[in-house]
């Protein structure tokens, strides 16, 4: 069966533009830490308007509010023609109020890097001590409005996957009007690679993270799981973000994103066109054998709110 949101066009086209050089943490499992070397803003707002994309996602690369020239960057955009604007960030920043005041009126959603709501293990995994600070600045987007605006980006990592439900109750709790929580599978790149134990299985990790989505559905919240292949998902194929982008239409992978490792399950499997596959990065610790091939048609699965 075809894929039943298809279009002749992608919806979802928007431009990653790295601008951040440097960050104010330095998590274990970055998978694109800074080089600390800057783009140049007028060039990038040029080729922005030249190529008439009217959506921004600034990340990678580092964090953006640590650059001091983020809002000339954010007054650069807009005047290429920029009309729509996700920020990509861990908040820490956002803890001033009259800089989260700002960014609020600029902003359209933010994406945040929060690994972990326990402060000593958020302090071991970004390797810094400013939990204080970026939970602050979830409460500052919170108290300004801007609750809908926040985008969770939770890392799926060994170091708190047997948290995840936790995690979702928590998040459930203090932001129940949050846009989305999205569960990332870690990538085996970038400072991962000096720590390769910080990747989990699949199998390690999928029943929790299967706990962590139904706790969520359940409490009204919208989530999404990045990054796991389907066949690992049993059940809760609809939580994909993969699959959600295939449903309606858009290329499986992101933009950057390498395609999926070639695999003798995935040769055979059905659901292969909706799915993202398993990375190469995770095939170096894991191997394949937690792979297995499905006959599911994907325009099968109900997808999960999203």
């Amino acid at each position: 069966m075809a894929n039943p949101g298809a279009k002749k066009k992608w919806i979802s086209e928007q431009a990653c533009v790295s601008m951040a050089h440097t960050c104010n943490l330095y998590c274990i499992y970055c998978h694109n830490p800074p080089a600390g070397q800057k783009k140049d803003i007028r060039r990038t707002a040029a080729e922005l308007k030249a190529s008439g994309v009217a959506a921004v996602s600034l990340e990678g690369g580092g964090e953006p509010t640590a650059s001091p020239d983020f809002f000339p960057w954010i007054k650069a955009l807009k005047g290429a023609g920029v009309v729509k604007i996700m920020l990509s960030t861990n908040a820490v920043a956002l803890a001033r109020a009259d800089y989260c005041r700002r960014a609020v009126r600029e902003i359209d959603y933010f994406t945040v890097n929060f690994p972990s709501h326990r402060a000593e293990l958020y302090g071991r995994i970004t390797r810094s001590v400013k939990f204080p600070l970026a939970l602050k600045g979830l409460e500052n987007l919170k108290a300004l409005g801007a609750e809908d605006k926040i985008r969770f980006f939770h890392i799926i990592s060994a170091a708190n996957y047997r948290l995840l439900p936790e995690f979702a109750l928590w998040a459930a709790r203090n932001f129940p009007r949050a846009a989305f929580v999205n569960f990332t599978f870690v990538r085996n790149k970038g400072r991962a690679l000096e720590a390769p134990r910080i990747v989990p299985s699949y199998a390690q990790a999928a029943p929790f993270i299967k706990l962590a989505l139904a706790a969520l559905k359940l409490k009204g919240v919208k989530a999404v799981v990045q990054n796991m292949p389907l066949c690992v998902l049993r059940n809760c194929e609809g939580f994909s973000f993969e699959f959600q982008r295939w449903r309606r239409g858009d290329r499986v992978l992101e933009g950057g994103v390498e395609p999926a490792a070639a695999c003798r399950a995935c040769v055979r499997c059905t659901l292969a066109r909706a799915c993202c596959g398993a990375r190469p990065d995770y095939l170096k610790v894991h191997g394949d054998r937690e792979l297995k091939a499905s006959k599911k048609d994907p325009a099968a699965i109900k997808p999960e709110a999203f």
